[in-house]
């Protein structure tokens, strides 16, 4: 009996071992095939790197993503750049079988369309040459490479429609020698500037470094695909956006409200007390003793919470970027409770108090826009800053960062120049984000009318107002 409850503990305890080991077998493979997506995607990453991501796994929850992500992120990444591409292909790899069936589909289905585009292509690009001594003309097809055939199929009609027409009427008869070759250049170097055109757009296909496993390639597309949506609407003018593209904007804003959150809540300044070891200028000033550290450097935490008085032009052509702009101040209340919120077209409106942390932001200003009585309407920038600062004088001090968001279209507007000097006196620095194209700015008088009593820049994207709040904001 003791045998037999001797053999039946050896056989559950050798198959526990076998499933550890497959266990841990699926694991490594995992995590093999993710650094493989990850090197395919453009990341740098050394076998010590590696191995430094899987001992960073064995300290955290590998059933908690968060943990698990930022594993990652500790180890593998190595710039701004690199934690986005890796939070996009962490989020695109590690999914439910359910979500892998769903790409699976969805890549299928497109390869299909691309597959049935490809092969129209080489109907819509032929023409008729007329052979020799009046030879019975013969039909030609261009000879194109899979990937010109691709970037052929994402013209627009138009366009397909020119080259078509420019093949049947130029070259019909033509006496020269050669002429397939002539016609072939020709092509090839329009689809050329396409393939760029298009690239600049974000229309064309991906440039990524596949692999040639359909699985791992599904990844690749995705994350691709991700990235370029992300960066066409940071860099797309707000007034463009559609409403297809307002999920990706309130997400981008949101991730760049935090990043700006945390940079502010985190700042250091250098100090001689000894404090806290300043790495980056103590490698920095050792360089010249060959590495050695003869002379620490020392930084000291610096609180800097900015106390900023926005004033946003919510007149008719401004609403919408006056929107993104408080959706971006939003996310900055958490750290930074010194912000004074005022938005004017007529009139002018505190709104301080009517920013509530405790719902969405999208609740938030349905309920600002549906109790403002000038959201819309015309501007008049004077009467704002002349009720700022009759009401509230004591906001406008030396600590204060006044952001005005406004195109610099406004009634009165000499009024409100010296209204803006009167200002400028008064606080510390005043910033306006002016929502013109700046290569409109000489033609519009308003603006050398204000710049001379602010810093005026460009803000018509959340390319521009993510690069000035971080720069222009924590100087």
């Amino acid at each position: 009996m003791k045998n037999d409850a001797l053999k039946e503990e050896l056989l559950e305890r050798a198959i526990e071992s076998v499933h550890r080991s497959e266990a841990r077998e699926y694991i490594e493979n995992n995590l093999a095939r993710f650094m493989h997506v990850l090197r395919h995607l453009g990341l740098r990453i050394s076998s010590a790197e590696a191995i430094d991501a899987v001992n960073a796994l064995s300290a955290v929850n590998l059933l908690d993503r968060r943990q698990v992500e930022t594993a990652f992120l500790a180890t593998l990444a190595k710039s701004p750049e690199d934690r986005l591409i890796l939070d996009r292909a962490f989020q695109a790899y590690f999914v439910t079988p359910e979500k892998k069936a769903e790409r699976a589909e969805r890549s299928k289905q497109a390869r299909e369309r691309e597959a049935e585009e490809i092969s129209a292509v080489e109907d819509e690009l032929k023409y008729e040459l007329e052979g020799p001594g009046g030879e019975e003309a013969r039909e030609i097809r261009v000879p194109l490479t899979e990937e010109e055939k691709k970037i052929y199929s994402k013209l627009p009609a138009d366009r397909k429609k020119k080259l078509q027409e420019y093949l049947q009427k130029q070259f019909q008869s033509n006496p020269v020698n050669n002429p397939e070759q002539l016609i072939t250049t020709m092509i090839k170097s329009s689809l050329n500037y396409w393939k760029y055109y298009l690239k600049f757009q974000g229309e064309g296909p991906p440039e990524v470094d596949y692999t040639g496993e359909e699985e791992i390639d599904e990844i690749l597309q995705e994350v691709v695909e991700k990235l370029r949506a992300e960066e066409l609407v940071l860099y797309q003018d707000i007034q463009k956006l559609t409403e297809a593209d307002m999920p990706a904007a309130a997400a981008l804003i949101s991730k760049l409200s935090r990043r700006l959150a945390t940079r502010i809540s985190r700042r250091y300044r250098r100090s001689k007390k000894r404090e806290r070891l300043d790495l980056r200028r103590t490698i920095r000033h050792n360089i010249r003793y060959g590495g050695t550290m003869f002379r620490l450097k020392y930084k000291t935490k610096k609180v800097q919470k900015p106390k900023i008085l926005l004033i946003c032009d919510v007149s008719g052509s401004m609403a919408r970027y006056a929107g993104f702009v408080l959706q971006f101040i939003f996310g900055l209340s958490s750290v930074t409770e010194d912000i004074e919120t005022f938005i004017f077209s007529e009139d002018v409106e505190r709104i301080t108090g009517e920013i509530d942390k405790s719902q969405s932001f999208e609740k938030t200003m349905a309920e600002i826009i549906n109790r403002s009585e000038g959201w819309g309407r015309g501007t008049d920038f004077y009467k704002a800053l002349a009720v700022i600062a009759e009401k509230h004088k004591g906001l406008l001090n030396k600590d204060t960062f006044v952001l005005i968001v406004s195109d610099t279209k406004t009634l009165n507007a000499e009024k409100a120049a010296a209204g803006l000097k009167d200002m400028k006196r008064k606080v510390k620095d005043i910033i306006w984000l002016n929502t013109l194209p700046k290569k409109v700015w000489a033609d519009t008088a308003t603006v050398s009318l204000f710049r001379r009593y602010c810093r005026m820049f460009e803000c018509n994207t959340l390319a521009h107002l993510d690069k000035i709040m971080r720069t222009q904001m924590l100087k």
